[in-house]
């Protein structure tokens, strides 16, 4: 009697769930005929979601300020980890946020903080679109970013649409290397603080956080870290089973809590438990959750309760003719003993890959062209690439069928993306694994050969990343040294993002596809790719990594000008791995060979003779004069000052005696040949050096004012 008064409550609840009119045309039951799987509605997440609007009340009150907020939600692939959060989407918004997301991709780690930019600039996006507050939005990025908002401009392309009018002003300073990388930093940083408040607080997520690069984490630690970005609330999704101890993202969460002032949250997904099952069973079903029951029950003990895997497999059950909705009784059956002795495949990929391949051709063909680039394509990358003559079907029209199969979804972009991981994994394993290498070098030859110089430009990591994958089976050694040109020309690119991991990436796959002899006949290429990447494995702190390539670059160079740029990056190098010796000596003999001649032991006497000969100089300028000089053609004495620079900050540490001299050769050649880039460094380190050396206060201040002047 006690489940017959379930029942009757549950049709009384949900009449259009449970009860349909037996006495009408069977036509009127359709929507009963198909399963009614609720992509709406989060089985056993009723606490998870607790949790994340509690986190994101905190960040919307006025009062609590100080301190950012991350939420970290970890689980097997398929237990509904990205669900949640998109469940939530819609909340978020209606309390006022600014919600973008940007998901990491396995396909396309290379790709320099894809997902990150990709999220601001759809936040970018939002603030342009924000029609009631542009004016406000505009004041606020301006005043923040000032002339920089344009680097910040070259990497997320809607910012522009917020400075109309700084975007095209004079060139900012040039900056590299790890200084470059804290200002990218700084500036997003400067950006998100003007933009978000407690009624328009900010949520960003980043989706499948165990594949981002070590660019974006510390990307992402600089944002999390910031006690000023207490209106922003970071999620975070991983998949717990594929990162651990020494794992970058674990790495990169232990420095998040040592820094002490991020509250971190962690959420984990399991899998769902029978009731859930039974519900998830009864809703696709419509029936009640007691006649569901013994379904349930086989479904979980072949599927564990992963959440994607059940949905797959009951679809699956009815594909399969195992699960049928009776035209007669007007209610589903199923043949439970079949059920419970069917092979099941051993995961949902092998499970999905089964679905596809009972596809159109087309359209098993085109999700593996989509497959190859990762988790999500641009529409128009595929656009250029059906415009090879070899293609005879359009990728695009067949991927509006997956998407009318549910297999993907139209984005903005506008862009394809699979509707799973595991989808995506599933029609990559459609292409025989040894034939990938050849359908990635023919997807990248398609793209790079179809492609404008614009698009070239615009898709350079899309096509640098497939036609490495394929790089293998390129048989002629001038299309090598051709890929060897564009991977330097991205691993540029990439340095210039500061994404320096990725940018080494491309440089040593560029070096990888050179050979001894193009040393003769490409001698610019290959001094290019071990220069610029010895320049980024210094930056990562590999240092014996960049002095192999150093070494190879000084043995094959024929003249100092061919050497030089390898010297300054092993000075560089040895002094920051606290192998001064070796940098004060590299550097000694270089400055020996542009004929500026430095002692490696100083004696009182060399620092009073280098005073007085920069004394000497100096008496027949006046301050005018001296803010008048010419700039500095010579190129030896543009090299000798990069070096003596370099040695300021070594001698300044380590070798203090040497540092009047230093500075006093600067100022000398600053007087004689012009003004550089390093002269206020120069006149700024002599007015030291002749205040601790002679006392002269009043001259040191004098050339402080002209070192900040130039």
């Amino acid at each position: 009697m006690e489940e017959v008064q379930e029942d009757l409550q549950l049709m009384m609840s949900n009449p259009e769930k449970f009860l349909a009119d037996s006495s009408s045309a069977i036509g009127s039951t359709k929507n009963y005929q198909s399963l009614n799987i609720r992509t709406d509605i989060l089985y056993d997440r009723e606490e998870e979601t607790s949790t994340l609007l509690e986190v994101f009340s905190q960040i919307s009150s006025p009062s609590c300020t100080n301190r950012s907020r991350m939420v970290l939600i970890s689980g097997y692939s398929g237990t509904g980890k990205s669900s949640l959060v998109r469940k939530l989407e819609h909340e978020f918004i209606r309390r006022g946020a600014r919600f973008v997301s940007g998901k990491f991709d396995e396909m396309q780690q290379i790709q320099p903080l894809s997902a990150i930019m990709n999220a601001l600039n759809e936040y970018c996006n939002l603030l342009a679109h924000d029609t009631v507050h542009i004016d406000r939005n505009r004041a606020a990025v301006e005043e923040a970013l000032g002339s920089e908002g344009q680097v910040l401009a070259a990497l997320i392309p809607n910012l522009s649409r917020l400075l109309a009018e700084t975007i095209g002003g004079p060139p900012l300073a040039e900056v590299s290397g790890r200084e470059a990388q804290h200002r990218l930093a700084f500036l997003i940083r400067l950006l998100l603080r003007s933009t978000c408040s407690s009624s328009n607080p900010i949520v960003l997520f980043l989706d499948d956080l165990q594949w981002a690069d070590t660019s974006s984490l510390e990307l992402m630690r600089s944002l999390v870290t910031d006690a000023s970005l207490d209106k922003m609330l970071v999620i975070g999704c991983y998949r717990d089973n594929e990162v651990g101890p020494g794992h970058p993202l674990f790495d990169c969460l232990d420095a998040i809590r040592r820094y002490g002032r991020t509250s971190l949250i962690s959420i984990c997904t399991s899998n769902l438990n029978m009731t859930s099952v039974n519900a998830l069973m009864s809703d696709a079903l419509r029936m009640l959750p007691r006649a569901t029951w013994s379904l349930s029950e086989a479904v979980l003990q072949k599927t564990g309760g992963n959440a994607l895997f059940v949905t797959e497999f009951l679809t699956s059950l009815r594909d399969e003719g195992l699960l049928r909705y009776s035209l007669t009784h007007r209610k589903w059956e199923w043949e439970i003993d079949s059920i419970r002795s069917r092979m099941i495949a051993n995961n949902v990929v092998d499970l999905m890959t089964a679905k596809l391949l009972r596809l159109a051709p087309e359209v098993h063909q085109a999700l593996r062209v989509a497959s190859a680039f990762g988790a999500h394509c641009l529409e128009e990358v595929l656009q250029i690439y059906d415009t090879d003559p070899c293609h005879l079907s359009s990728t695009v029209a067949a991927l509006d069928i997956a998407v009318a199969e549910g297999l993907m979804a139209k984005v903005d972009g506008p862009a394809y993306r699979f509707s799973h991981d595991q989808i995506q994994s599933a029609a990559y394993k459609l292409i025989l694994e040894s034939e990938r290498e050849s359908f990635h070098l023919h997807v990248g030859k398609s793209l790079w050969q179809q492609s404008s110089e614009d698009e070239i430009d615009e898709y350079l990591f899309v096509i640098v990343d497939q036609l490495h994958r394929g790089a293998c089976r390129i048989s002629d050694h001038e299309e090598e040294i051709r890929l060897a040109e564009l991977s330097l020309t991205a691993g540029r690119k990439a340095a210039e993002m500061s994404a320096f991991l990725p940018a080494s990436a491309y440089l040593q796959a560029g070096i990888g596809l050179i050979s001894d002899g193009d040393w003769e006949w490409h001698r610019e290429l290959c001094f290019d790719l071990y220069n610029w990447c010895a320049e980024m494995e210094y930056i990562l702190g590999k240092f014996d990594e960049v002095k192999a390539h150093l070494e190879e670059v000084i043995k094959k160079g024929r003249t100092l000008r061919e050497k030089l740029r390898a010297y300054y990056t092993f000075v560089q190098s040895s002094g920051s791995f606290s192998n001064t010796g070796d940098a004060f000596a590299t550097a000694l003999m270089v400055l020996e060979n542009l004929g500026e001649s430095i002692p490696a032991e100083v004696t009182e006497f060399d620092v009073q003779q280098e005073l007085l000969a920069t004394q000497a100089l100096l008496r027949t300028k006046t301050e005018g004069e001296l803010l008048q000089l010419k700039p500095m053609s010579d190129i030896d004495k543009l090299e000798a000052m990069r070096f003596l620079n370099i040695l300021l900050l070594y001698a300044y540490a380590e070798r203090k005696e040497h540092f009047p001299i230093m500075s006093c050769r600067m100022v000398q050649l600053s007087l004689t040949y012009g003004v550089c880039k390093y002269s206020a460094f120069a006149f700024g380190a002599y007015g030291g050096s002749i205040c601790g050396l002679l006392g002269d206060i009043s001259n040191a201040y004098r050339f402080g004012k002209i070192a900040l002047t130039l």
